[in-house]
């Protein structure tokens, strides 16, 4: 090498520099250079990291901090609870309840159907009798020559004169009877029993009515369910 070179000698000083670079790529310690490579030393573990301070759970400046804890946006619904009043109790007391009414209702029954103490002063008024109602005259029995005779109303039982008159007979149940001759006979209403001795006409309407007629031939006309006979 030249001494005199300044290039050459640059290039001496830095190839010592290039051979340990390209050794400490490689990852061998080897150095061409003079003496053996030295690697740098391992720096030391840094202290253990303490433990951290139980949080403070009293009240004052400085106290850490708790995050809430978040659950559901709501609550569950209450549960009922099953111990209520049992069954049995709610029984004994409709059957109580039940006595004391039927005990109440029998005194008041008792009470109203018994006799009331007179109370001195004070005197009830007794109440006054129904008037009888007036009886209804009696029809006539008998009519001059070509009059009217009719029976009317329930459960009459009726004699008849008759001249050559004229009859009528309605209402119901009556039991008539008529004597002479008779122009004509009309019987109407129900159940009605009527027996003549003689009429030139018989009319006869309604339901269940008897006639009977003792004798001769008379114009018959029946217009309902009745029984027109000789008899």
């Amino acid at each position: 090498m030249d001494q005199d070179d300044p290039e050459a000698r640059i290039r001496a000083l830095e190839q010592p520099l290039a051979d340990n670079a390209r050794a400490t790529e490689l990852g061998s310690t080897a150095y061409t250079g003079g003496g053996a490579y030295q690697p740098p030393p391992v720096p030391p573990m840094p202290p253990p990291v303490p433990p951290m301070p139980p949080p403070v759970t009293g009240p004052g400046y400085g106290d850490q901090y708790a995050p809430p804890s978040y659950g559901a946006p709501w609550g569950p619904p209450p549960r009922k609870s099953s111990a209520g009043i049992p069954w049995i109790v709610l029984g004994i007391g409709a059957v109580v309840f039940m006595a004391i009414a039927a005990g109440v209702g029998f005194f008041v029954v008792n009470r109203s159907t018994s006799t009331f103490p007179d109370i001195p002063g004070i005197s009830i008024p007794s109440i006054p009798s129904m008037p009888s109602m007036p009886s209804m005259p009696d029809q006539p029995t008998s009519a001059p020559p070509g009059g009217q005779l009719s029976v009317a109303g329930m459960g009459q039982n009726k004699t008849l004169e008759c001249n050559n008159n004229h009859v009528s007979i309605s209402g119901v149940s009556n039991t008539v009877t008529i004597t002479g001759h008779c122009t004509n006979v009309t019987i109407s209403g129900m159940q009605n029993k009527v027996t003549l001795e003689t009429s030139d006409q018989i009319n006869a309407s309604g339901i269940d009515n008897v006639v009977t007629y003792h004798s001769g031939s008379p114009d018959i006309n029946n217009a309902g369910n009745n029984t027109v006979q000789q008899g």
